[in-house]
């Protein structure tokens, strides 16, 4: 079979790069009966000027050219002129693509279809004029042509018009296009416009400020992209729907509003934005595309309070300069390398309402020195690695739900941990769950079932043998860990519920503070596990604080 298949692409290949024939230097294949269109062999390319006739002979039989087809003169650098007749109705996928030396064309009336990318880069063209008869433009179709200046229309077409050099919709509900090397700093889009097309501005380099209107609904894909000068522009709160990459490489945008009623911030939309240092995401945004912010400067986000925001995509603000970021409640997912090789974040604030976190999520993230991880999460693995300066971490808490979260390959690695705390929630340490944290001091577990290990090999690297870290485990669960694989493994256990009873009583009072107030100014603490009450790995004046407010507090 799959040497049938093979066959039978070879033969499509041979049938879109041969000729049927060859006329006046011209090459044509069949249509139908009485109809041709321009093509020509892979090896073929025209030059200078080429006059295409409305009807050839071929073998006695006359025929109609209708149509230039798909790839006919694309990449024709040394095309000059092309003198298309009337009768020909379409212009096929990519027919004059990236004729560079070509400086204009006339399009007869009868055309109807300008297929995608028929026109595309070809950077000579200055002026493009659009027929009475078309009635379809397709998907870049006049993109890249750096040196237009401006579009006409014949007044006769019934579905476009130029107004001032612009292309819109008969009606001047979208806009279709502006000429790449118009020569205005500014442009205010018309009110009547509800719809901006795909690449409309992309590449506009003289463009500092765009103007859109209150009439506006829809933002298509790429539309700035490339407007390396645009530095401003207020999206009106009627815009519901952006594409991607709406301001991807706008490297001078310095401010942009973002509508109210937008619930999606698609991908790359501000990607490489390197002047962009402060963003305002609208209530109402539920989801944060991959590569969003890829790149970018922003330093600062702004969340509107009542944030519906759940996502947040790989990528959505990796490599770029983010301090700080507080999730709102609603988030329930934080996709793989979001925030990776984030070099400037510090803080994070995660959303009690987070279910995932995917791998790699904050590795190469320096100064982020602690971190919060709800009880919520499933699954946790590499998320937490690789050049971050991690020095405290919980995940989850002493009442969260049991037994719905699981650490796995390494899902936190290679940080100079100290203090670790793990919830009720924790279920399992599995395939090295805990790598390379030798600077570890304290680990508190509040799960009442020892965390399943791995029986196979260690769930903790280095071996806990060789750690000089504390495990704190509830009071009634010190057998369990005591005889639990790995968890055993920890030099010292010692009851969460004995921190502070520094006498030794069996309960905690006044006693503690004078008898660690004396240890502390002696320098001598008889046992540090127990007198760590803020649990820093250290014993000072901070836990005698830490023991008189336990005590007031009845905690």
């Amino acid at each position: 079979m799959l040497f049938v298949m093979a066959i039978m692409v070879c033969a499509g290949a041979f049938t879109l790069s041969a000729a049927d024939f060859l006329v006046d230097g011209i090459y044509y294949n069949v249509i139908n009966d009485n109809e041709v269109e321009v093509t020509s062999p892979d090896s073929v390319k025209y030059a200078g000027e080429v006059f295409i006739p409305s009807t050839i002979v071929s073998d006695g039989t006359t025929y109609r050219v209708t149509r230039i087809g798909r790839n006919a003169f694309c990449s024709c650098k040394d095309l000059t002129l092309v003198d298309i007749p009337e009768g020909v109705t379409s212009l096929g996928f990519q027919a004059f693509c990236s004729c560079t030396a070509l400086e204009n064309v006339d399009l007869p009336n009868s055309l109807v279809t300008l297929e995608d990318y028929a026109f595309y880069g070809c950077s000579s063209f200055t002026s493009f004029n659009i027929p009475r008869n078309v009635a379809e433009i397709g998907y870049m179709t006049i993109k890249g042509c750096r040196q237009l200046q401006y579009f006409t229309c014949s007044s006769l077409n019934q579905h476009f018009k130029a107004v001032d050099g612009v292309l819109y919709s008969k009606d001047m509900k979208v806009l279709f296009s502006y000429p790449q090397a118009a020569s205005a700093t500014t442009f205010a889009v018309p009110s009547p416009v509800a719809r901006i097309h795909e690449y409309c501005f992309m590449s506009c380099t003289n463009l500092t400020e765009v103007t859109l209107p209150e009439t506006l609904r829809h933002i298509e894909m790429n539309i700035f992209r490339g407007c390396r000068n645009l530095e401003s522009c207020y999206i009106p709160d009627s815009v519901n729907y952006m594409g991607v990459t709406v301001f991807g490489t706008c490297t001078n945008l310095k401010s942009v509003h973002l509508p109210a009623n937008l619930d999606s911030i698609l991908s790359s939309t501000f990607s490489d934005c390197t002047s962009l240092t402060e963003v305002t995401i609208p209530r109402k945004v539920k989801f944060i595309g991959e590569y969003c912010f890829y790149d970018s400067g922003v330093k600062t986000v702004n969340i509107e309070e009542g944030s519906m925001l759940e996502t947040l995509a790989h990528d959505a603000f990796s490599h770029s300069p983010i301090e700080a970021i507080d999730l709102p409640n609603t988030v329930k997912t934080i996709d793989y390398q979001a925030f990776i090789n984030c070099q400037s974040l510090r803080k994070v604030h995660m959303s009690e309402g987070l279910t995932t976190i995917g791998g790699a999520a904050f590795t190469l993230c320096p100064l982020l020195e602690e971190g919060y991880i709800p009880g919520g999460v499933s699954v946790i693995r590499n998320a937490f690695t690789d050049d971050i300066s991690l020095k405290r971490m919980q995940i989850g808490k002493k009442d969260s739900a049991p037994g719905v979260t699981l650490i796995k390959n390494a899902g936190i690695c290679g940080c100079p941990l100290e203090y670790l705390e793990l919830g009720a929630n924790v279920d399992s340490l599995e395939s090295i769950a805990l790598a390379n944290l030798e600077h570890l001091k304290v680990l508190i577990s509040w799960a009442a079932i020892p965390p399943h290990c791995n029986s196979n090999y260690s769930s903790f690297l280095p071996d806990p043998q060789r750690l000089n870290a504390i495990l704190y485990v509830p009071k009634a669960s010190l057998e369990a860990y005591q005889t639990a694989n790995d968890w055993k493994n920890f030099r010292t256990i010692v009851p969460i519920e004995d921190v502070g009873d520094i006498n030794g009583s069996g309960a905690i009072e006044i006693a503690d503070v004078t008898d660690l107030i004396d240890q502390v100014l002696a320098g001598e603490i008889e046992n540090p596990a127990i007198s760590d009450v803020d649990f820093d790995g250290m014993v000072g004046i901070s836990d005698v604080t830490g023991l008189i407010d336990k005590i007031l507090s009845g905690n």
